[in-house]
């Protein structure tokens, strides 16, 4: 199977390497549907699938059948194209419209994503995995397993959506509770437990308050040495992960701008588009946040911070930029070796010529 996916990826990796067109992209997806043992010959693998909607006609990218019966459907953009909500509600309306209905939906753009409708909610599809498209990637041999023509089962697939969607909800009880923690700049929650131990020992509520006024509490997130440990919450289930990461001091610089850490790399990158690109505060939104799909984001409104909340981002005034319905918003400062790809693809997508500084 470890051979099957890296066959996927040398196919595929030529293809986000060079931007190829977006039917090019299609024809080489096909190619890795064939290497999962689907047949095109036995219809097993259809391009351009009619879907009705409503009085008209729309085409879903490649739709998969077995025994006559639709599987899952694939959503297909270009490689360097930044994922969009219209993206999303386009491949969930082929899941829902095809002449049998299906549960999984695959996008395929720099990366694979899987989507589960959980047709007892009444939600709308949730992304439940994703996978970079890289050798040896132990992701890739799951995406083999339950994808492939003979090991393909409706229950298996479901039950691994099913799975994911509570280990996401597992992780984001967890960073849920870490941010209240961490807004708790007075350390009151601390203090509180403190006070019902001490009260449960048997002390005076007056002996407690003595005490507990004696000291002032902070709290931080964890950071030892040259490591720091980072917890992220990602909303399209990319999965929610706690990086300990070494400290990385790769530089990276745009357009002849020589070396720039990497959240100065960002804002500017940010700041040069908005010049360049009158938009509202919502559709920088919609380009930006995907970058990094988390609770932070990419940027936010200036009056939508918290005290707590300033320090993650630019918020000096002439650090500010404003969208052309007047909104103020700011770039987030907080970026490190595990999040900054996504900005370095966005701005080579724009013809910046990034350059990177070991």
């Amino acid at each position: 199977m470890n051979d099957i996916w890296n066959e996927i990826c040398f196919e595929l990796r030529a293809c986000i390497q060079n931007n190829v067109l977006e039917k090019d992209y299609e024809n080489a997806i096909c190619n890795c549907m064939v290497l999962l043992g689907w047949k095109k010959f036995r219809g097993e693998i259809i391009t351009q699938y009619p879907v009705q909607a409503g009085h008209e006609n729309k085409y879903a990218d490649i739709v998969i059948i077995q025994d006559g019966v639709e599987q899952f459907v694939l959503e297909i953009k270009r490689p360097n194209h930044i994922l969009q909500e219209e993206d999303e509600r386009q491949l969930f309306s082929y899941m829902r419209l095809l002449k049998h209905q299906v549960i999984f939906g695959l996008y395929v753009g720099d990366k694979i994503r899987l989507y589960y409708d959980d047709v007892s909610s009444q939600q709308l599809p949730e992304q439940v995995f994703s996978l970079d498209i890289e050798e040896n990637n132990p992701d890739g041999l799951k995406f083999v397993k339950l994808f492939s023509k003979d090991s393909f089962n409706v229950q298996t697939v479901m039950d691994f959506c099913k799975e994911q969607k509570a280990i996401f909800q597992k992780h984001k009880q967890i960073q849920d509770e870490v941010i209240k923690i961490l807004s708790d700049t007075s350390g009151n929650i601390f203090k509180d437990a403190l006070k019902e131990k001490y009260l449960n020992e048997g002390h005076s509520e007056d002996w407690v308050e003595s005490v507990l006024n004696q000291f002032i509490l902070t709290v931080s997130p964890l950071i030892k040495g040259n490591q720091s440990e980072v917890a992220t919450v990602v909303s399209d289930y990319e999965s929610v992960v706690s990086h300990v990461v070494n400290r990385d001091k790769t530089k990276y610089g745009f357009l002849g701008s020589g070396p720039l850490p990497k959240r100065k790399f960002v804002w500017s990158v940010v700041r040069h588009f908005v010049s360049e690109n009158p938009k509202t505060y919502d559709e920088y939104a919609k380009i930006f946040n995907g970058l990094k799909p988390d609770s932070q984001g990419v940027i936010r409104t200036y009056d939508s911070l918290s005290k707590t909340q300033m320090i993650r981002y630019f918020t000096k005034e002439k650090e500010c930029l404003e969208s052309i319905d007047g909104v103020k918003f700011v770039v987030c400062n907080q970026w490190g070796d595990f999040n900054i790809a996504p900005i370095v693809r966005f701005a080579n997508s724009q013809g910046y010529n990034v350059v990177e500084y070991k």
